[in-house]
């Protein structure tokens, strides 16, 4: 049996960016290992590894990132903000677990956080990669559900991925 410290869920600060980088990195690293060739999955990986500190000291005012915390780890985050083609919906512009904490309900506890904090908008929207089979399980077990629209993406390797849309409404926390 697999005991767990309990989660807490908190706002990002600045002395957090290199931790939500390694979340970031790892959990692509691993949940994205058949999607895209080798060479370009490292440098996408060591790119979310890095990014955070410039992100987290340029958000915009409406711009939220939370961090589930177990002891004194990081093992996941969330960000979201204003939809920039509806002000009346959030978009989730990310949300990833580091592998060590999937299947703990780490990442729900997060979705449930920015549900409750995004309750101002109609709806919350997001995008995951077609072939991202394990996201898109847990998007739709948290309520999600597709909303028709897809979109292809280049990642910067020249090969375009298909990107699925996801949707709820904030008030119907589970």
């Amino acid at each position: 049996m697999r005991v767990s410290a309990p989660v807490l869920v908190r706002e990002a600060g600045s002395d957090d960016a290199a931790a939500i980088g390694d979340v970031h990195a790892e959990a692509w690293r691993v949940s994205h290992r058949d999607l895209f060739e080798s060479r370009w999955l490292a440098a996408f990986v060591e790119r979310r590894r890095g990014a955070w500190r410039d992100r987290l000291g340029a958000q915009r005012p409406d711009d939220v990132v939370l961090v589930a915390q177990r002891g004194d780890r990081v093992v996941a985050f969330a960000w979201y903000r204003g939809h920039p083609d509806n002000r009346h919906d959030a978009e989730l512009r990310a949300l990833y677990a580091h592998p060590i904490a999937w299947g703990t309900g780490v990442a729900q506890a997060l979705v449930d956080d920015v549900l409750a904090g995004a309750i101002a908008y109609r709806r919350i929207r997001l995008w995951t990669l077609s072939g991202a089979t394990r996201a898109r399980r847990f998007y739709t077990r948290a309520g999600f559900t597709e909303t028709g629209l897809i979109r292809e993406r280049d990642y910067g390797d020249g090969r375009p991925v298909l990107e699925v849309e996801y949707a709820r409404r904030p008030a119907q926390v589970k």
